[in-house]
């Protein structure tokens, strides 16, 4: 069972994205479902939201619980990645709950750099003052091992001796764009992918510099409807592959429609819904 101090961040996280959505306009949300070796393991909701001065907002939340003989996982997430009107990355914010323990990890414009932070978050003062907000793509790196590297969990989830709080300052222009934030960079550069992408990866403070191959237009299916998705391939020589399939909804929002990453121990997928 959660800590009562955790249970009162989420409230008090989805207090602060009522207010939100109350103040700004919600332009789209997605659906989804989170797939383990074809085993229902989780859902995640994403909203894009348009910021009144120009620039936008990529709100995330998710929610995983796996079970075992063995063990048994329990995991929230949420984050908040904010655009300036030229698609610009200008602050971002995620935290992860497990049962017990709770971890930030928060970004802010310095100058040409951008300054990256990790902490565990250890006082209910600290959950309360760092404004809850949002939603965030949430990977079992121990129960898929490699996953997080890639999609955004930190692997420092898990293991305290690994917890140790993080900061660094990273040029603007060492990263293309985050993985939240893809299907927008994809769009903006005319439905396109460059040959190599650097991937910024909030939760573990650190870039993915990775090759990408264009696999074409496929048809998806999505309550008995089809839809029109181009497929790409991500890898790198120390990560697993990633494929990923973005579309356009009937507003010309992109956004991804499904992604999988498999490794030795098995299929993981992401993939919308109704």
């Amino acid at each position: 069972m959660l800590r009562t101090p955790i249970l009162a961040a989420m409230l008090i996280a989805t207090t602060s994205i009522q207010g939100l959505q109350a103040a700004d306009k919600v332009h789209a949300t997605f659906s989804y479902d989170i797939f383990a070796e074809g085993d229902d393991i989780g859902d995640m909701q994403v909203q894009i939201i348009k910021k009144p001065k120009g620039g936008y907002q990529i709100l995330e939340s998710t929610t995983i619980k796996k079970s075992s003989n063995w063990d048994e996982i329990n995991l929230k997430s949420t984050a908040n990645e904010l655009y300036s009107r030229e698609n610009n990355l200008v602050s971002a914010d995620k935290k992860t709950f497990d049962q017990t323990k709770a971890y930030w990890s928060k970004i802010d414009n310095s100058g040409a750099d951008l300054w990256m932070s990790f902490s565990e978050i250890k006082n209910f003062a600290e959950k309360e003052e760092s404004e809850l907000l949002g939603f965030s793509i949430a990977v079992l790196d121990n129960f898929i091992p490699q996953a997080g590297e890639v999609l955004g969990l930190s692997q420092l989830l898990f293991a305290d001796t690994k917890a140790a709080p993080i900061s660094l300052r990273l040029p603007k222009k060492s990263h293309h764009t985050t993985l939240a934030n893809l299907p927008k960079y994809w769009s903006i550069h005319r439905q396109t992918l460059p040959a190599e992408i650097r991937l910024l990866d909030i939760e573990t403070t650190s870039i993915t510099q990775m090759k990408t191959e264009d696999l074409g237009l496929k048809m998806k299916t999505l309550g008995g409807n089809e839809v029109s998705t181009k497929h790409y391939a991500l890898t790198s020589e120390t990560k697993p592959p990633l494929n990923i399939w973005f579309a356009v909804d009937e507003n010309d929002i992109p956004y991804i429609f499904e992604l999988q990453i498999a490794n030795s121990n098995g299929l993981f997928t992401i993939k919308h819904k109704m």
